[in-house]
């Protein structure tokens, strides 16, 4: 090679150690990753590639070490470091069939096998997409939760991982030191019901599950954490003192038996072909999965075998994860169409040229609103990028600028309804824009659907058809009047009849005790959707109580904040809000009263238990709920009391860090006492 070749070379390779350490960054560090996964792979795979060809230009910059040797990021100033007793290390990828079998051949040479050598027992794992944690206990008691951060050195996450239910924090009858590690993730359904709020509230939305996994896990107050739901699946030991497994099959089965959530996908593998089978398997698959996952994880099964084989520097020699393909394909955006929601919130939609992408046809791509279009710099006639987020929901994930028609110009979001003309209005910091107009048809026709959908009153018989008859023919303007409909006045809509009129009447008669919280929804408030409704319900217990709360009164339930506050109140103030109640009262609605929590004489105080008490945590708990009292598992500033037993631990210690106040159990029975509990 010539000089001029050799230099050119060189400076790619400095090019693309820097391009993978910024990426690096914005993913371990900044949970933001900025290029999609498989674009990563093939910059961190060339960078390998110029490496393994020239070895000496990974050692010659002394004060860097190559981003493709080293694990995760640097740990975030943000939280407590601490050392992991065992490292966390990365894995290794291969992409096809050939590319496993390369690996099997030098995982057989690294056990002084030959090559060929096929004999083997693995274990297949799904590679979730989520964020690694290390969960340390001694003598059976959970000490902290960690975060992976570079391999050696994580960030404490305690409080935060311990929003899960699932983890068990004792361990009865172990000794010595256990490392249980595993991957906390955000599930599909929690994901898009995050998103679908956040795009009603006008606020930021989540890239992908990962994303949202991560940042929930780094929020400083646990609370917060708690909102996402996370989950976690567990699937490793690194120290593993007491733990009798011989196998990572085994390893999986004690973690069963011990209460650790594990997957359900994970199977033990015969040989190369049993590896190859379970990976196809998994990746036809894969669009059911509850998470994200980017492809499979093989392990040696022998504990021994593993111990063998070793390590490199970054990733061990008995496993390899298995990318998934991601297909993303070129098509042309043909139109961007704008509908408008029950809130008269404005939906751009994209049309595309129809693509095969994942055994189906793809024509259609959520916009999201006018910011999202502008930051794309969407044309109509460009060539877009297209793959399926998850292998599921269709996304564009950029535009060929080289193939952009000449003189497209850019989109311009409507000024006024698209349907009823109306001027938009957007709110500063709103990322939304809404149709104000409240007799705009298609907020009409939305709300009325949404009113009878599922997820709220449950009317059934009265689908998207039925809904625009009865809009188009002057029957109802909105909700209350369905229940001034006849069997005559129904029967004779197209395709209606006796029989289905009086189907759809007792279905609207039932509806008028169904769960307070199914009218909540109904109502189609913005931001206030099945989750949120549910809250409103427990809080307020009836309509009327609801009806007379104060916005202080409802941002003071669990989960809601100001925004929604504030929405609600005015919301259910308006006259025309109010009108609508009363005729579906004066109708003969009287929904299901609630139970309401949160109230009596502990109302408004947040209690943390630990350490062992004289009676078990469960009575006590239940007790102090019962009284209104609201008993979580971390310690923060909301925290009112702290009730402490013998050997309360890092908890007390957190107690006397934030001044809250601590109490023994003649404390608690005190406490009781004074507000007439006991």
């Amino acid at each position: 090679m010539s000089q001029t070749g050799s230099d050119d070379l060189h400076a790619r390779y400095l090019e693309l150690r820097g391009e993978v350490t910024r990426h690096n960054r914005a993913y371990y560090e900044q949970d933001a990753p900025n290029i999609p996964d498989d674009q990563y792979d093939a910059l961190a795979r060339e960078l390998r590639q110029l490496e393994t060809a020239h070895p000496e230009w990974a050692t010659d910059l002394p004060d860097e070490v190559s981003p493709v040797q080293t694990v995760g990021g640097a740990p975030s100033s943000a939280f407590l470091p601490v050392p992991h007793p065992t490292p966390m290390t990365s894995l290794d990828n291969v992409f096809d069939d050939a590319e496993l079998r390369d690996w099997r051949e030098k995982l057989a040479r690294s056990l002084n096998l030959p090559p060929d050598y096929d004999d083997f027992t693995f274990t297949g794992e799904l590679k979730i997409d989520g964020l690694s944690v290390n969960l340390y206990y001694l003598d059976g008691q959970l000490q902290w939760a960690a975060t992976r951060g570079n391999g050696r050195v994580g960030e404490i996450v305690t409080a935060q991982v311990l929003t899960i239910p699932e983890i068990p924090q004792q361990l009865e009858g172990l000794q010595g030191e256990l490392e249980v590690r595993g991957e906390v993730y955000l599930s599909r359904a929690d994901f898009a019901a995050f998103n679908a709020q956040a795009e009603e509230l006008g606020t930021p939305l989540l890239k992908n599950p990962r994303n949202g996994a991560a940042g929930a896990l780094r929020q400083k107050d646990p609370e917060v954490t708690r909102t996402r739901h996370l989950k976690v699946i567990l699937y490793a030991l690194g120290k593993r003192d007491g733990v009798p497994a011989q196998s990572q099959w085994e390893v999986l089965g004690w973690l069963r038996e011990r209460g650790f959530p594990t997957s359900r996908y994970s199977e033990q593998l015969r040989g190369l072909e049993g590896a190859v089978d379970y990976h196809a398997r998994m990746v036809a698959a894969r669009a059911d999965f509850e998470f994200d996952a980017d492809g499979t994880v093989l392990k040696l099964d022998s504990l021994r075998l593993q111990e063998e084989a070793g390590l490199t520097s970054r990733a061990p020699r008995w496993a390899i994860a298995y990318k998934f393909p991601v297909e993303e394909v070129e098509t042309v955006l043909e139109s961007i169409t704008v509908n408008v929601g029950r809130t008269g919130k404005l939906a751009p939609l994209a049309h595309l040229s129809p693509r095969l992408i994942e055994g189906s046809t793809v024509s259609k791509a959520t916009l999201h609103n006018e910011d999202y279009i502008r930051d794309m710099d969407l044309r109509i006639g460009d060539t877009v990028r297209v793959r399926k987020s998850g292998g599921v929901i269709p996304q564009i994930m950029g535009v060929v600028l080289e193939k952009r028609p000449a003189n497209a110009p850019p989109y311009e979001f409507p000024a006024h309804c698209p349907d009823c003309g109306h001027e938009v209005v957007r709110a500063e910091g709103d990322a939304n824009t809404y149709c104000p107009n409240p007799a705009c048809p298609s907020q009409s026709f939305e709300r009325l659907r949404y009113f009878v959908s599922r997820g709220a009153m449950d009317v059934r018989g009265i689908g998207e058809k039925l809904t625009l008859q009865v809009l188009e023919s002057g029957l109802v303007k909105d909700a209350a009047d369905l229940y001034t409909l006849n069997a005559e006045q129904l029967a004779g809509l197209e395709r209606g009849g006796d029989k289905k009129a009086q189907n759809i009447l007792a279905q609207l008669e039932d509806s008028k005790t169904k769960p307070l919280w199914r009218l909540i929804n109904a109502l189609g408030m913005n931001h206030v959707g099945q989750r949120n409704a549910q809250a409103l319900a427990r809080a307020f217990g009836t309509l009327d109580a609801l009806l007379a709360a104060t916005p202080e009164q409802i941002e003071a339930v669990p989960g809601l904040g100001g925004v929604i506050a504030q929405s609600v109140s005015a919301t259910l103030a308006d006259p025309n809000m109010r009108g609508l109640l009363q005729r579906l009262q004066e109708a003969g609605f009287a929904p299901q009263a609630e139970e309401v929590t949160r109230t009596g004489e502990l109302a408004g105080l947040n209690f943390v238990i630990t350490g062992t008490l004289s009676r078990p945590r469960d009575d006590l708990k239940n007790q102090l709920e019962a009284a209104g009292g609201r008993v979580t598992g971390s310690v923060t500033k909301k925290t009112s009391y702290l009730i402490a037993g013998e050997e309360a631990g890092s908890k007390l210690a957190r107690a006397e860090e934030l001044g809250v106040a601590v109490l023994d159990e003649a404390g608690l029975a005190a406490l009781l006492v004074e507000k007439g509990l006991s």
